[in-house]
């Protein structure tokens, strides 16, 4: 098991530095790991280390990024946090594979990198996590597109995809299995769905039923007109509570008792 903390200098030239640091707990909780399974750590911790000192500090250097590792014989978790400027990975489109746009490879990198990319939001420190598990994934595309954000105590799931439906609808749930896992406050984004039949609607009703399990309770977000028809057919909306954005969603769960 290993616990370790440290603070790097936001500067580019600090980012080799932090890589190697980032390898070598890798492979000192791992050691009969494979370049395959640790390559992907190495790169992960840099591209989100990049994004903190281009973005979020733009450039500045002398600020702090703060670096947690935690990790046993089957996961890796690293947290990069920081108090520069907050991301929202919603804004970034994804990327464009026939060169015409160079922007939103960082945030791709990362989903197919890591097994869990959380982004986190708070005060005074916001920034990323990640999760490697030691069971080797095919590095391929992965199926469903699931953005997932912490807001204090609340998840916020964002599916990027424009149907929930019978062809995608199992990978939704293993996605969301490690943010059920985490989190009892948890909203679902729907805003880039256009489309959402039974077993999608399974789907949802078996993450309620989840967070319900544990005391908590799922709320719904940004619905679009095809879906909303949809779930007043099945009266989805007697027992999700539904708000037009994110935020609202979010500030729902600050005037409910828990």
């Amino acid at each position: 098991m290993i616990h370790v903390s440290r603070d790097f200098d936001s500067k580019i030239g600090v980012l080799t530095e932090l890589r190697l640091f980032v390898r070598e707990c890798a492979e000192q909780a791992w050691p009969q790991a494979t370049a395959e399974q640790i390559d992907p750590i190495e790169l992960a911790a840099h591209e989100s280390a990049a994004n903190i000192i281009l973005h979020a500090y733009q450039g500045q250097a002398g600020r702090l990024i703060h670096l947690d590792v935690s990790a046993d014989r089957d996961r890796f978790e690293m947290a990069l946090t920081h108090e520069g400027r907050d991301f929202d990975p919603a804004t970034i489109a994804p990327p464009n594979f026939d060169g015409s746009r160079a922007s939103g490879f960082g945030c791709h990198m990362l989903q197919q990198l890591m097994d869990e990319v959380r982004y986190i939001h708070g005060e005074p420190r916001r920034g990323i996590r990640l999760v490697k598990h030691r069971t080797p994934t095919p590095m391929k595309e992965k199926t469903m597109a699931l953005l997932v954000e912490t807001f204090g105590d609340v998840a916020v799931a964002s599916l990027h995809a424009e149907q929930l439906d019978v062809g995608n609808a199992d990978d939704f749930r293993g996605d969301m299995e490690p943010v059920l896992r985490d989190h009892r406050h948890l909203v679902l984004d729907l805003g880039r769905v256009q489309f959402v039949d039974s077993r999608g609607c399974g789907a949802i009703l078996s993450c309620l039923k989840k967070v319900s399990e544990s005391g908590g309770d799922l709320k719904l977000c940004g619905i679009t007109r095809p879906v909303r028809t949809v779930f007043d057919l099945i009266r989805l909306h007697k027992i999700c509570e539904i708000y037009d954005t994110k935020e609202q969603a979010v500030a729902s769960f600050r005037t409910t008792p828990s």
